[in-house]
């Protein structure tokens, strides 16, 4: 796997793990929520991404 790709995956399975916090916490993940958490920890991702994990975990339509 490459560079890229693993950081790829690892930056998913970090907006994955913000998302399915939120969705305990509060019972729900907005989009616009955990892409500010994941800007703040210091991560370089976009809300297209986010939206795409929040798909893949069917917390976003």
């Amino acid at each position: 796997m490459s560079v890229r790709s693993r950081a790829a995956r690892e930056r998913q399975t970090r907006i994955a793990r913000i998302a399915r916090h939120l969705n305990r916490a509060q019972g729900r993940a907005h989009f616009a929520d955990v892409t500010h958490i994941a800007v703040c920890a210091g991560m370089k991702t976009s809300p297209a991404e986010v939206k795409t994990v929040l798909a893949r975990l069917r917390l976003h339509r």
